[in-house]
């Protein structure tokens, strides 16, 4: 999956001629925050960004006089580097340059999003078990053999430490729309289950039992 592959070219550009006030419609028209700035040899300069704009003295000043954020990516590079690079510095969209600086196109937040629903398996169905568990426990070779014991399949998995505890989160999709045996697998071998999504009407066998003993003790 290379930038490449999610380059758009329906995004206008901005020209060292442009004003701030067109600019700032131009962004306000299409919903963004910045937007590439081109020559006329088709060369990429920078971005031009709503805020910076909003600190001239007079928005019939010319583009020349704006001062650019000198952010880009080339078209082979990875998606995560892009993401990484639209998080950091809070794009809308990121420009996209050949090696000679020559503009391509940028990718948009729009393809960016669902690109990561489809690596995420965000659109199929299924559902989704948060782990917490401490680094030395990860192993993604056994949570694989318990979801695959199961008859299910991992869609997607997603990871993240948590800075001040120094746990991991493990965010499973799993192709199962009733989870319910694969969380007593995971609980068996004393995984913590933070949280479980699964689809709308689906109870599992866990909750019906809760749910017997409470009627039970409402009735003594």
């Amino acid at each position: 999956m290379l930038v490449k592959d999610f380059i758009t070219n329906e995004i206008p550009v901005l020209k060292y001629c442009d004003t701030a006030e067109y600019a700032l419609n131009l962004m306000d028209e299409l919903k963004v925050k910045q937007l590439p700035l081109v020559t006329g040899e088709g060369l990429y300069r920078g971005m031009v960004e709503d805020k910076s704009l909003l600190e001239v003295p007079l928005l019939t000043v010319p583009l020349a006089d704006v001062s650019l954020l000198d952010v880009s990516i080339k078209g082979s590079a990875s998606l995560h580097e892009a993401l990484s690079l639209m998080a950091r510095y809070g794009l809308s969209l990121l420009p996209v340059r050949s090696s000679g600086r020559h503009y391509v196109g940028v990718i948009t937040q729009d393809r960016m999003v669902g690109c990561l629903a489809d690596w995420c398996g965000a659109n199929r169905d299924g559902s989704v078990i948060v782990l917490e568990l401490e680094a030395h426990d990860f192993n993604l070779t056994e949570l694989s053999r318990l979801v695959e014991s199961n008859n299910a399949h991992v869609l997607s998995l997603l990871t993240r430490m948590d800075p001040d505890s120094g746990r991991w989160w493990v965010a499973l999709k799993i192709d199962l729309v009733d989870a319910s045996p694969v969380l007593r697998s995971l609980e068996r071998f004393n995984y913590n289950v933070r949280y479980h999504f699964m689809e709308q009407g689906v109870v599992d066998e866990r909750l019906q039992r809760r749910m017997r003993e409470l009627v039970y003790y409402m009735n003594i």
